[in-house]
């Protein structure tokens, strides 16, 4: 995934750390995909923790007679609060650990912290997929199975709002992987091999494929299983235009380490700063659907 900001280092033993940062930044930005589906502001170096995005009313155009004055149209402008929050991560590595490991310990920990840290961004920035948040559009039942006519119906929903896509003409998906399945079911139950049926395999260099489940309807699905469940056998994901909802990058991720004599050990500790706010809810549709695999 790509992320805004150059990562952070404070430590003596640069060697070491430096492999850890480099395969903690490299794990997070794996793991976490809600930097490239999300509209980014960078606060990198911008003071205060709170950023105040403006959002911008929709105006019409008008086919005026000739000399005839333009209507004047009044713009009120509407602000979306986002405060950024840390997010953190320790492993404590006792000396007789690192000096008996066989393995990459600077792999190993930066692994550790990466992979926390991105689920914990995702958990963040998914979390803003509820009933209370989305209310315009809603496609699905908790109890029912997702399928590609799900998705299809969140994808004119949004058209018949005029939501921006991306720039390859595109929306974005995110599923819980329960979720995601049974859309590759009936894909491949209907013989997605064909020329009809093909999901796209555009975007796989976005993000890591273990995320990207495919494209269709000019829809880019991803599954995560940050995508929180209800409180039956479903779950709440949702197709979306990039720019529903922001996603605010205060400080990218930084690692220090702290040496504990006593304890013969050496803290390792990854932090980040971040947070997420919706900016157009009608430009989301919440698609709920059951989550069991089978």
């Amino acid at each position: 995934m790509a992320s805004s900001g150059s990562p952070k280092l404070q430590t003596s033993d640069t060697a070491l750390l430096t492999n850890i940062l480099q395969e903690a930044v490299f794990t997070q930005q794996e793991k976490s995909i809600a930097g490239s589906l999300f509209t980014v502001y960078d606060m990198t170096s911008i003071p205060g923790l709170t950023a105040q995005i403006p959002v911008y009313p929709s105006i019409t155009a008008e086919e005026p007679g000739q000399t005839v004055d333009l209507t004047d149209t009044s713009v009120t402008l509407s602000t979306v609060t986002i405060a950024a929050a840390e997010i953190g991560s320790r492993v404590d590595v006792s000396d007789l650990l690192a000096e008996s490991t066989a393995r990459n310990m600077g792999s190993d920990v930066g692994q550790l912290l990466g992979s926390a840290i991105g689920e914990k961004i995702d958990q963040n920035a998914f979390g803003l997929f509820t009933e209370a948040n989305f209310t315009t559009n809603v496609v699905g039942q908790s109890s029912d199975n997702i399928t590609p006519e799900t998705i299809l119906q969140a994808v004119y929903k949004l058209r018949n709002v005029n939501a921006p896509t991306d720039a390859s003409g595109d929306y974005f998906c995110v599923l819980h992987p329960g979720q995601a399945f049974n859309i590759a079911k009936v894909l491949t139950a209907a013989g997605y091999a064909t020329s009809v049926n093909q999901i796209s395999d555009l975007g796989n260099s976005l993000l890591s494929s273990s995320a990207y489940v495919g494209r269709l309807f000019n829809v880019k699905i991803f599954q995560s299983t940050a995508i929180a469940a209800d409180s039956s056998n479903g779950a709440f994901g949702a197709v979306f235009s990039p720019m529903a909802v922001a996603h605010v990058l205060k400080r990218p991720l930084r690692l220090e380490t702290q040496r504990d004599a006593s304890k013969r050990s050496t803290e390792y500790v990854a932090t980040t700063a971040r947070g997420n706010g919706i900016l157009k809810e009608s430009y989301a549709c919440l698609v709920r659907g059951d989550r069991i695999i089978n």
